[in-house]
């Protein structure tokens, strides 16, 4: 009789729930560390729902209570090295870099921080635009105690938070409790563990409600508008144009006849 293997569960899950799509790293045993396998998987994740015209928001979480993402798996780094290979270098090789591809789907990310998020953890939540954390849970970029380079995080967490206090961050290495994140700005919400899920799913459901034509628009402009002086900004005008749309006459009609826009996403 031929022993049967037990399926493997998926490193990252995938769900489309009311016009938001849920990607969820699955890998609790290890912490929901990504290994070269879980971001490339992730990687088409974002893919998938940044050209989805039915995906309107993205949730962005981790399996368990104990880690939102500890980073890259150190422990497959190590047999690659041992086996005289080289990791992978961030922005090279042949598939898009994860965190760009998150910066680049434009459409509203939020990151629900159900636990720890460590290293590259820390850079999917700096990827992401909307960040809601769990109670107890910690945060931050320790690459330099391991010899690493933060690549993304290195370049973002100057712009999200005050210089020298990412730079402290960087240098330092220290992890600090998202209730301090809250304080620098780096995170939006903190919540107990009983109301995360319900908090999480409440506030998606606040996005989605809005024109997903505005949405889109306002991810794109934002994006690519990050660091232009203002009279270039203005001008971008980029992304589609909700002035033009079928959602925008459908949106002053029904604030006119007090009742709820039917958004057409065009």
């Amino acid at each position: 009789m031929t022993e049967q293997t037990a399926p493997t569960a998926p490193e990252v899950l995938y769900e489309i729930r009311d016009k938001v799509a849920w990607i969820t790293i699955n890998r609790p045993e290890r912490r929901n560390a990504m290994a070269v396998s879980t971001v490339k998987a992730l990687t088409e994740a974002f893919v998938e729902a940044g050209e989805d015209p039915e995906v309107w928001a993205i949730v962005l979480t981790g399996t368990g209570d104990k880690a939102f993402c500890a980073g890259g798996d150190l422990k497959e780094m190590d047999q690659i090295a041992r086996s005289g290979r080289q990791i992978h270098v961030p922005m090279t090789g042949l598939y898009r870099n994860l965190f760009e591809t998150m910066l680049e789907a434009y459409k509203p990310i939020v990151a629900g921080i159900n636990g720890h998020a460590i290293a590259g953890g820390c850079e999917l939540v700096l990827s992401s635009d909307v960040r809601i954390a769990v109670e107890g849970a910690t945060i931050g970029l320790t690459e330099a105690a391991r010899g690493m380079g933060a690549n993304l995080g290195s370049v973002l967490l100057p712009r999200l938070v005050p210089r020298a206090i990412a730079l402290d961050l960087l240098y330092t290495a220290r992890v600090i409790p998202v209730e301090e994140a809250k304080e620098i700005g780096l995170v939006n919400k903190v919540v107990p563990r009983e109301q995360f899920a319900e908090e999480l799913e409440r506030y998606v459901a606040s996005i989605i409600t809005n024109s997903p034509v505005t949405l889109r628009r306002y991810k794109e402009m934002a994006t690519k508008s990050w660091g232009l002086p203002l009279p270039s900004a203005l001008r971008l005008n980029v992304g589609p144009n909700p002035y033009l749309s079928e959602d925008r006459v459908e949106g002053v009609r029904a604030f006119l006849e007090k009742r709820a826009p039917q958004w057409k996403n065009r």
